[in-house]
């Protein structure tokens, strides 16, 4: 006999959206501060409540709205989620502190050879 099926929303997680597996679920709301979810007997209860807690959570609509276009095939909210390659690269800012930071340590290795040159000289 096989055990019955479970859908699982994670509101607030890694990655919002609606599970077909506890392991699924599992690895967005693991040790995710604030983390939000819930278990349902069906597939129509998940996306109902998936879809009212969307309409009344502006950010994750917005968020749901940059999503690509999904295949007419797929049920609705079970496709998977590509991560934005743009986040990981380092922002402007950084690379502006490491060339400042080896400035200043080229600068004062330039000090310490001249003071070792007309001390020793």
């Amino acid at each position: 006999m096989a055990g019955k099926r479970f859908y699982y929303v994670v509101f607030v997680g890694r990655v919002p959206g609606i599970y077909e597996s506890w392991i699924g679920c599992n690895e967005q709301v693991y040790r995710f501060p604030g983390a939000t979810f819930k278990k349902y007997p069906s597939l129509e209860e998940a996306n109902n409540a998936w879809t009212a807690y969307v309409e009344t959570h502006s950010n994750v609509q917005l968020l749901s709205l940059q999503l690509p276009e999904c295949p007419t095939d797929y049920p609705p909210l079970l496709v998977p989620v590509q991560a934005n390659m743009d986040d990981q690269t380092p922002s402007k800012h950084c690379v502006h502190i490491a060339l400042l930071l080896i400035g200043v340590v080229i600068g004062i290795l330039l000090l310490l050879v001249i003071m070792y040159i007309f001390y020793f000289m």
